[in-house]
């Protein structure tokens, strides 16, 4: 099934959270968020490792964090479960406390340590990823139901009132209920199929840069600048001797910039030059800085006076980062 990647929202929020002072105005609505997207991720991967676990004749493929076309926007999706039986979507969330689906007014709330808090209802976030995503396998010739289910990956959470149109289940049950459709449905589509549907929604669910300093009122002089050490995580390291050098923790690193230019990349898009290099990992002239882009990334124009380099996508080079996040409590 393979191993979830690091979304991409929560490197980008991973990233401002360090950089930005825990003065700034916006500083506490960047940390909610990713501790909300934190708690968000480390329930989808425990969702996943219940998954592998179904015992299915046929192997599904399993989409992760993906995005559905729907209209001029997207949908997200946590898991999409493409089986030849079913199609199915998965909503998992990352609760503690008794939960709340109100039938008559729609709405959903907790209740935890006697405080109720209203929060988005699951079973419509559900609704509108399923119906999303039956309009978009219909739109390349394969009008098929999908199903939906919510999963709550805490064991902290408390059904006290369920949905109305969606099955809820803990985390551990996910592999029978996947079990269940195989069995209660069948072989409608080809495993060719499968792989269609995959290639058309990685090829149409790219979206444009996000506009993290317009949304949290950010500007240049509230990044902090400097290489990041891939030991302590830590800002700040030091460039001697052909290295990188970290004074706090003594770590040492040939390449601890190719992580520190990915987090440019989430930050200010694709494209960088020399002299943003030079600032950016605090190196003292361009000859370095443009001799550790041209290392790396192939030109994206032919002006050789103001040349600029294109940074290859790579999140996996922040997973250390992210899982460092994820297991510090």
């Amino acid at each position: 099934m393979g191993k979830r990647s690091v979304p991409e929202r929560l490197a980008a929020l991973a990233v401002l959270e360090s950089r930005v002072e825990p003065g700034h105005r916006s500083y506490s609505g960047i940390k909610s968020d990713l501790e909300m997207r934190l708690a968000g991720f480390a329930g989808e991967k425990k969702a996943d490792f219940y998954l592998e676990e179904a015992r299915v004749k046929e192997k599904p493929v399993v989409l992760k964090d993906v995005m559905i076309p729907s209209g001029i926007k997207h949908v997200q999706v946590d898991t999409l479960v493409l089986h030849p039986a079913f199609i199915l979507v998965l909503e998992i969330k990352n609760m503690t406390g008794e939960l709340h689906f109100d039938e008559e007014t729609g709405q959903f709330y907790r209740v935890k340590n006697g405080v109720r808090e209203g929060m988005r209802n699951p079973e419509d976030q559900l609704n509108r990823a399923v119906i999303a995503t039956e309009r978009f396998l219909a739109s390349i010739d394969l009008p098929v139901k999908v199903h939906g289910a919510i999963v709550l990956a805490s064991y902290n959470g408390l059904i006290v009132q369920g949905p109305v149109s969606r099955p809820i289940f803990p985390v551990d049950r996910l592999p029978g209920h996947v079990e269940k459709l195989e069995k209660e449905n069948r072989a409608i589509l080809r495993r060719s199929d499968l792989h269609y549907v995959d290639d058309t929604i990685k090829l149409l669910s790219r979206e444009k840069q996000d506009q993290y300093f317009k949304w949290y009122n950010l500007t240049d002089i509230d990044i902090e600048l400097g290489v990041r050490c891939p030991g302590c995580f830590k800002i700040g390291m030091e460039r001697g001797h052909g290295k990188w050098s970290c004074t706090d923790c003594k770590t040492t690193s040939t390449d601890a910039h190719h992580a520190t230019l990915e987090e440019y990349r989430l930050m200010y898009g694709e494209e960088i030059t020399s002299k943003k290099m030079r600032d950016f990992i605090q190196v003292p002239n361009l000859y370095l800085a443009n001799r550790l882009l041209r290392e790396r990334f192939p030109t994206a124009n032919k002006n050789k006076r103001n040349k600029r380099y294109q940074i290859k996508p790579d999140l996996s080079l922040l997973e250390p980062f992210i899982n460092h996040l994820l297991y510090r409590k």
